[in-house]
């Protein structure tokens, strides 16, 4: 008994993810920092802590997370001005969003630092820290959130071994490319400001919510259309569902926490598997929250009609710039990352290791995450495509090193003939004059290297099949 409860215990802590157990501590301890303080509404405060743990823990800060108390402390300003002066302040955080995805262009710190910027942007309008008539009390909380979320952060990673995390998507794009992306996302978040005031004035933070989240790391326009269909899909579902249980919870504190916390930890087992599960859950949590937030007698059926129009109409506000405004086009986009995931499997040829296979296995995730519109098309209509070579050459990366066994001259020739095979293929995908492909020389049909083999020809046959 005592070695299978070991096992369930251990097997539960791989099933949980490291960033809900940051974001458990963290809101515990600031609502216990709340109480101590005698602070009347925690809520900000703890929904500004929980977002940040799990930001940090998602895209893997490391030591530099200690940057986002500073950056949370500049964020807070920023309410404090949208409190003063809501125009000024809208404008300024139109363009703190602008120069955060534009700060990408510059490397990996000054991503970084734009990264970090996100988090507590979006947190001003989930739960905003009260301003009130002391907005200096407001700006303390927000940097102890932080500060909180940072250590909470911190101590989870310490047990990163045993607890199942996933990496962050590296993308690699160009410069000019994340511009592009930055005026969009700036756009996007404009409208929503506008159409939010004008036609949901008692309620515009769920315009601009859903803007943000379908604008805001966009891989290209069919990507944000993409993700707008699933916001939408799993907003609508999340709101109605949520509202109507709200009520029935409504007056029970501790029961609405449950279920909050429940809903976001099936929100980041699932996230990684199809975006409107974590668009349910995201949406579920918001519609509790502002039923805690909602005037007394105000019911969440009340408001349920206008929550779903806002849900509409903020992903309209993001997919319009997406595709007007200097648009980036899904299939380069899938391109560039296909021929990533290609030269990251020829290092690998090359020099097999955990380091070869480990950037191979984060291209192939970023390759995964540009061909989502394809792939989710593709579903509909079956026509051959790019996104046919995702599946196979993800494939690749254990072929190649069980292919690395194959010792001797023959088996070096054999690897050779693949690379110069996979450098055809990245020619084909930049469309230009391709070689024809060399014979590998394999021993056996039903080797590692003959699979690899067959496989990489169909991935060639897919690109060069592709008019130009």
């Amino acid at each position: 008994m005592g070695p299978s409860e070991g096992e369930n215990r251990t097997h539960m802590l791989t099933i949980i993810p490291r960033s809900f157990i940051a974001a458990v501590g963290t809101a515990a301890t600031l609502g216990v920092l709340c109480s101590v303080a005698g602070e009347r509404q925690p809520l900000g405060a703890v929904i500004l802590g929980v977002v940040l743990a799990i930001s940090l823990e998602r895209t893997g800060a490391g030591r530099r997370s200690l940057l986002v108390v500073p950056v949370v402390a500049v964020t807070g300003l920023i309410g404090a001005l949208m409190h003063w002066s809501p125009l000024l302040g809208e404008a300024v955080f139109v363009a703190a969003v602008f120069l955060s995805i534009h700060l990408r262009r510059y490397g990996s710190r000054a991503s970084a630092i734009g990264r970090m910027m996100l988090f507590p942007l979006v947190g001003l309008f989930i739960a905003p820290v009260p301003v009130g008539h002391d907005p200096w009390s407001a700006l303390v909380w927000a940097v102890v959130a932080s500060a909180v979320a940072v250590g909470w952060t911190a101590l989870t990673s310490i047990r990163g071994a045993s607890i199942r995390t996933s990496e962050r998507i590296q993308e690699g794009t160009a410069g000019s490319v994340h511009t592009r992306f930055a005026a969009q996302s700036a756009t996007a978040l404009a409208l929503a400001f506008s159409i939010g005031h004008l036609l949901f004035p008692g309620h515009w933070p769920w315009v601009v919510i859903s803007a943000f989240t379908v604008s805001v790391g966009a891989r290209s326009r069919g990507h944000v259309v993409h993700r707008s269909v699933q916001r939408t899909g799993g907003a609508l579902l999340g709101t109605a569902t949520s509202t109507l249980v709200g009520v029935l919870v409504l007056g029970h504190g501790w029961l609405v926490a449950a279920m909050i916390f429940g809903y976001l930890l099936a929100g980041l087992i699932l996230r990684d598997r199809d975006y409107a599960y974590w668009s349910f859950c995201v949406t579920s949590i918001l519609a509790l929250l502002y039923g805690l937030a909602a005037p007394a007698g105000v019911s969440g059926i009340e408001v349920l009609g206008e929550r779903l129009a806002a849900v509409v109409a903020g992903c309209l506000c993001g997919v319009l710039p997406a595709w007007l405004l200097v648009p980036v086009r899904t299939e380069a986009v899938m391109r560039k990352n296909l021929a990533r995931t290609l030269a990251a499997l020829g290092a690998l040829l090359d020099k097999p290791g955990e380091d070869s296979r480990r950037e191979f296995d984060r291209n192939v995730a970023a390759l995964r995450v540009a061909a989502e519109p394809a792939l989710a098309w593709r579903r509909i209509i079956r026509r051959p495509g790019l996104a046919d070579c995702v599946e196979p050459l993800a494939s690749c990366g254990a072929l190649a090193e069980e292919a690395d066994a194959a010792g001797g001259p023959a088996g070096r020739v054999a690897r050779g003939a693949l690379r110069r095979n996979i450098g055809a293929t990245r020619l084909a995908l930049a469309r230009r004059p391709v070689p024809e492909l060399v014979p590998v020389a394999v021993p056996d049909a039903g080797s590692p290297l003959a699979t690899l083999d067959r496989t990489l020809r169909q991935v060639h046959a897919t690109v060069a099949g592709r008019p130009a």
